[in-house]
């Protein structure tokens, strides 16, 4: 920060008579000017402040200078509160390499990103503004009733408030501004999993869902070689250590209904009958059979050569190629859509992200969805939602075609948000064990880095943002990982670290989706960078102009977003580019 900026800011303090903003801004201050003496990079540190200054000063200054009341109290203690959380970042910005792309003026300049523009940024801002009032109405709702012991009451006084805050937009916008000023882990998961689990929004939200002919829950069991912390790195290229017998009988039984408390609940969807309607004793036993004999456990070498042609498993035969497979299952569905759903690995289900997964389900032939409902921090943190999604994939992979009418051609991985960060740790996982790797990936803002050390210019922008403001952000982390002595930076959580040659057998068809207002645009794009460097030279990087984070699921039927209605048609497009 120059001189200038350092005056401003001391001018601010001298005129005012409120400790906090003073007690604040001379830590702010005092934190510039100590790095200021560090040989540090100093011009990524600017870039950032430049982010907060006008922005966040001025308003703080504007507010100073207004009699106190409770308006002010609240926005103040808002505002005051970023200026907070910057000064403990500033020590890590000042630490980012020298040679950090976002010191290149043109970093966004290379062939592998596209810009596109849906509309005018200004009747986009309008629409947001519109849907980010239900989200204010949210966190003033979930926020009412605590003062009261009994269920009943809080949900008595929750409803009669939530008909006050509907007629009164300026005290929702305050009730929400001071819920996320210093925002709870309760509120957190009351806000963000109110879809699943409030039976009246639940019920809103079913009526602005899409019909689609199949959609069924399916219950899988644990079949394959469990992630855990220990076996992350230390892990068993074997597909399983479950002996032949025991593998055979928990394989052949029902996945229509849960089992036991282990099973992982899967979402089905289709535009047509995928269920056989006789599963074949046959086809299991021969698929146990591979799994449990060393020979069938391909060697490293194999695996490499094989990238561009992988293990496809249907019926009674294992098939190495796409070739083989040409006459096998000749009304099968030969598109597999592998779905994992975001919400900071704490909140959401493959149900609250229908309103685009059932869009995929009618208007992609030959292609049927799964969609996982992976267990969910903080009661089950890292890397318990990976193991899930782990069991997830191969039992897929392995074991799909003997229960669905489907022909595993072409396995497209998707992603969004804590679900592209996990949809990630798939591929590594697959290519670090030998087993078969998706054909192609498809990701939506996924969370790539989660070593909050680790900044980017775009993460300051969660100072303001209405989704994933930066209270939120610290509270998914500190809820999904809970061993921090060895694994901030382990690839695993965090893929902006993945090696080199894990990088290089990545999908050749890669493509991420993310808007250019998203708090995690920039590790995006830094991740594309890397990609490319490592050899990846094929992956694309999709920008939408003027859409935040969570963009796919304000893609509503009644006041919803119409800009990512068009942006959800652009990502169908591209699904049926990569579908066969």
């Amino acid at each position: 920060m120059n001189e200038e900026e350092l005056i401003n800011i001391t001018a601010i303090i001298e005129k005012t008579n409120n400790q906090k903003i003073i007690q604040t801004l001379n830590e702010f201050k005092d934190t510039i000017e100590s790095l200021n003496n560090i040989d540090g990079n100093n011009k990524f540190m600017k870039k950032c402040l430049n982010i907060i200054y006008n922005d966040v000063l001025s308003k703080i200054d504007e507010l100073s200078n207004m009699e106190e009341c409770r308006r002010i109290s609240i926005n103040l203690a808002f505002e005051l509160q970023k200026i907070k959380q910057v000064t403990e970042m500033l020590p890590y910005i000042n630490k980012k390499p020298k040679n950090t792309i976002f010191n290149d003026e043109e970093f966004m300049n290379i062939p592998n990103i596209e810009i596109i523009k849906l509309d005018q940024p200004d009747k986009i801002k309008q629409q947001l503004n519109n849907f980010y009032s239900k989200i204010s109405l949210g966190h003033a709702y979930v926020g009412t009733g605590k003062q009261h012991q009994f269920q009943a009451m809080q949900c008595f006084v929750k409803n009669l408030k939530a008909l006050y805050y509907i007629s009164n937009q300026e005290e929702t916008k305050l009730a929400a501004t001071q819920a996320i000023t210093n925002p709870t882990l309760e509120h957190a998961l009351q806000i963000w999993r109110i879809i699943d689990e409030s039976k009246i929004v639940k019920a809103g939200f079913k009526l602005q869902l899409e019909k689609v002919k199949l959609k069924k829950i399916i219950y899988i069991p644990r079949l394959f070689n469990q992630i855990t912390l220990d076996s992350l790195h230390n892990f068993n290229t074997n597909s399983t250590d479950i002996p032949n017998n025991q593998l055979y009988e928990i394989a052949f039984r029902s996945i229509r209904k849960k089992q036991n408390g282990n099973d992982i609940r899967v979402r089905v969807m289709c535009n047509k009958q995928v269920f056989k309607h006789k599963v074949s004793n046959g086809d299991i036993v021969q698929v146990v059979r591979r799994l449990t004999k060393s020979e069938f456990q391909m060697q490293k070498t194999q695996h490499i050569q094989q990238l561009q042609q992988p293990l496809t498993f249907f019926g009674e035969s294992c098939v190495s190629s796409r070739t083989d497979i040409r006459g096998m299952g000749l009304n099968a569905i030969s598109n597999i859509i592998v779905h994992i759903h975001g919400g900071g690995f704490i909140s959401m289900s493959s149900f609250s992200h229908q309103s685009y997964t059932r869009k995929w389900a009618n208007q992609l032939d030959n292609t049927v969805v799964f969609s996982i409902d992976y267990r969910l921090a903080p009661e089950f943190p890292f890397p318990q939602a990976l193991d899930d999604c782990w069991q997830y994939y191969m039992w897929i992979i392995h074991f799909g075609s003997a229960y669905f009418n489907i022909c595993p051609k072409n396995i497209i991985l998707m992603g969004d948000s804590a679900g592209g960060n996990l949809a990630l740790g798939i591929v590594i996982r697959a290519i670090e064990t030998n087993q078969r790797i998706p054909d192609k990936v498809i990701l939506q803002y996924p969370a790539l880095n989660l070593n909050l050390q680790d900044v980017v210019p775009s993460n300051l922008k969660s100072m303001n943002d209405q989704i994933i403001p930066m209270g939120f952000l610290m509270l998914c982390r500190q809820s999904y990982i809970k061993d921090e002595s060895d694994i901030a930076n382990d690839y695993y959580l965090s893929p902006i670290q993945t090696p080199q040659e894990i990088i290089q057998q990545f999908p050749k068809d890669f493509v991420i989706f993310v808007g250019s207002e998203d708090v995690l645009l920039d590790n995006s794009v830094e991740f594309v960078h890397c990609c490319k460097n490592n050899g990846l030279e094929s992956i694309k990087l999709k920008v939408f102009e003027s859409l935040p984070h969570g963009f796919q699921n304000m893609d509503i039927r009644y006041n919803g977003v119409r800009a990512a209605n068009s942006a959800n048609t652009q990502i169908i497009d591209q699904i049926k580019q990569f579908i066969i």
